[in-house]
């Protein structure tokens, strides 16, 4: 797993960042599935939280990430969304990345202090 998705999905602390994990996980094609039994719960409270697991059966490997915190739930993909979704999660932080770099930039030129005293 890429170092830029294991910084996204491995640990969503906040309700924000939560959001934006499931957001990115439905944009890349990922299926939601609730527990709505107790056997679905005792497998959903098997799976690693808040991670990205993948899990194989014979030839078909799929992707989980469970949440049994926010919504007893777990998104379920393919391959192709498992791809899309590293490609998501590098533009989320490429543009997260300049946004935070232009806020930098902003500061320093706000700052009389860099400009050697030229304001009282």
């Amino acid at each position: 797993m890429l170092p830029l998705l294991a910084a996204l999905l491995g640990c969503a602390a906040s309700n924000e960042k939560v959001e934006t994990v499931e957001e990115l996980l439905a944009a890349a094609g990922f299926k939601i599935f609730y527990a709505q039994s107790s056997q679905e719960q005792a497998n959903l409270d098997a799976i690693p939280q808040r991670q990205l697991v993948s899990h194989r059966v014979k030839d078909t490997l799929t992707y989980l990430y469970a949440d049994n915190e926010q919504c007893d739930c777990v998104y379920v993909g393919d391959q192709a969304a498992q791809d899309r979704l590293r490609q998501l999660a590098a533009e989320k932080m490429q543009a997260d990345w300049q946004v935070e770099a232009s806020e930098l930039r902003l500061d320093w030129t706000m700052n009389p202090a860099v400009w050697g005293g030229m304001y009282p």
